[in-house]
């Protein structure tokens, strides 16, 4: 099994297509980046729900994930879906989107070198990359840590069972600014959601003052010039 086939496998299945608060703030955070009035692709659009409500904000869409379980709610949204193997080169041209989201997405992959590459060369030169991605150094996975706890780290596509979400690349703050940096990318925004206490408490406000603390890394990364 691969990023690809457990992708396939695992997010075909409607079980986890619905969000939870904390996933409902980091989508607007993420609307709010992207705009209005621009060519987005959804990279890792999994059941189509985010891609519809970047259209929603005034976007022309594209989408494509490694599963088209979901293909006919692209389709009824008027959205061009494609099924692709998101490792490899994306069947899009150079310089095509002014923006693309890629989110909760990185984590999943094995060529994370060729992902952002090929974002890279479909974006245009004024355009910019919207990603998140879990923070290894959030709060409560700090916590986790000090008390030797597993902070929410799977050791393989099986195990822990279910909850296995095929996460295979961990991210602070600082390594994903060096990599997208390493690429020719900039930050030039950076936030998270809310900073978690326990399963059912968090707090939005505090994540806006302590991002380095928050569930998510949020950025919005343009191309150097």
């Amino acid at each position: 099994m691969n990023s690809e086939t457990f992708s396939e496998k695992k997010y075909s299945d409607a079980r986890w297509a619905e969000f939870s608060k904390p996933e409902d703030i980091r989508i607007k955070i993420a609307l709010r980046m992207i705009g209005e009035n621009k060519k987005v692709l959804d990279i890792g659009a999994y059941n189509g729900k985010i891609s519809k409500k970047i259209k929603e904000s005034g976007n022309e869409v594209w989408a494509v994930d490694a599963t088209d379980a979901f293909a006919a709610e692209f389709s009824a949204a008027g959205i061009d879906f494609t099924k692709a193997n998101i490792e490899e080169m994306l069947p899009y041209a150079d310089n095509m989107f002014d923006v693309v989201f890629a989110g909760e997405v990185i984590e999943h992959l094995v060529n994370t070198d060729g992902f952002i590459r090929e974002i890279k060369r479909v974006l245009k030169k004024e355009g910019f990359l919207v990603l998140t991605t879990p923070n290894t150094a959030s709060l409560a996975r700090r916590t986790l840590l000090l008390l030797g706890r597993n902070p929410f780290f799977e050791a393989s596509y099986t195990y822990p069972g279910d909850s296995a979400a095929g996460h295979l690349r961990y991210f602070t703050y600082d390594l994903l600014r060096d990599f997208l940096k390493s690429h020719g990318f900039n930050i030039v925004e950076r936030t998270s959601e809310v900073v978690n206490f326990s399963g059912s408490v968090s707090s939005a406000f505090l994540a806006k003052l302590f991002p380095a603390l928050g569930r998510s890394l949020i950025v919005k990364a343009v191309v150097n010039k």
